[in-house]
């Protein structure tokens, strides 16, 4: 859906898509500024947290935080101590 340095207002633009049925599921993960190794190109790198979120039973939209594991061959992902 996009980019946004707002973490409720990415909450509330999927929570209208959930409501509209145009889907079942979100995921809102939050990233940093970063440049690309090998090209230093701007990107965006993960941080290794983020937000699930889903329509309950009762027509509400329930968020669940979750921490992502990182890639064993990442050494710099999320979560990792070191070679």
């Amino acid at each position: 859906m996009g980019i946004t340095d707002d973490r409720g207002r990415a909450m509330r633009a999927a929570q209208e898509t959930l409501d509209s049925g145009q889907a079942v599921l979100a995921i809102i993960e939050a990233v940093r500024p970063a440049m690309a190794a090998h090209t230093l190109a701007p990107c965006y790198a993960r941080t290794g947290v983020g937000w699930l979120g889903r329509r309950t039973s009762a027509g509400v939209v329930a968020w669940n935080r979750f921490f992502a594991r990182g890639d064993p061959d990442d050494l710099r992902a999320p979560g990792r101590m070191g070679p």
